[in-house]
């Protein structure tokens, strides 16, 4: 073997070297049982129709005043956030877990739009912040109407108290879903396997 290939591979990494030790750890054995079985398959199901239901009711909502869904998304955070104080692309991108570049695209077309305006932060050149227009708040206003009655069936399925549950676990499920990419991409990348073409 060749003096430069040895050291190489003495001065490499581990492969578990560029992953958390808490995704590293086996799984504790009253987690198997979620992990196998027709529980999981009920779960991914379910998973898929409640995103693609809630997909649809965010594109009814777009479509209905004249725009693409992804920008319905940024434009309700903005105005959302807004009473929060100020609101920045890195804010909703990680508002809404989305990526800078998708959301500055959404946001470009808002701003064309007259949707939204965008100003310099007068503490950092370099940031923009944000906020909805007349135009863009008169817009939503429009929608309350439908969206109070939609959202009372929607929410219909549970009490104040069980959606303050239900809240808390799906924040919690999404937080465990991006250690298990994360783990996902490890594997994947570590993997000896050959995928089928």
């Amino acid at each position: 073997m060749p003096k430069a290939t040895a050291k190489s591979r003495r001065s490499r990494k581990p492969a578990t070297a560029n992953i958390s030790p808490a995704l590293r750890t086996a799984p504790r054995g009253d987690r198997v049982a979620k992990a196998a079985g027709p529980e999981l398959q009920r779960l991914t199901g379910c998973l898929h129709s409640l995103s693609s239901r809630h997909h649809d009711l965010i594109q009814g909502y777009a479509e209905r005043v004249g725009i693409a869904g992804m920008q319905y998304m940024i434009l309700t955070t903005i105005r959302h956030l807004e009473s929060r104080g100020d609101v920045f692309p890195v804010t909703i991108a990680e508002h809404l877990r989305l990526t800078s570049a998708g959301v500055a695209k959404a946001i470009q077309h808002l701003t064309e739009l007259g949707l939204v305006e965008k100003a310099g932060d007068l503490g950092d050149r370099r940031r923009t912040r944000l906020t909805v227009t007349p135009c863009g708040g008169a817009l939503l206003d429009s929608l309350a109407p439908m969206q109070s009655r939609v959202n009372d069936v929607w929410l219909d399925c549970m009490s104040d108290s069980e959606f303050s549950i239900f809240l808390d676990l799906v924040e919690r499920f999404i937080r465990s879903s991006d250690r298990a990419l994360a783990l996902q991409s490890y594997l994947v990348k570590d993997s000896a396997i050959v995928p089928f073409k």
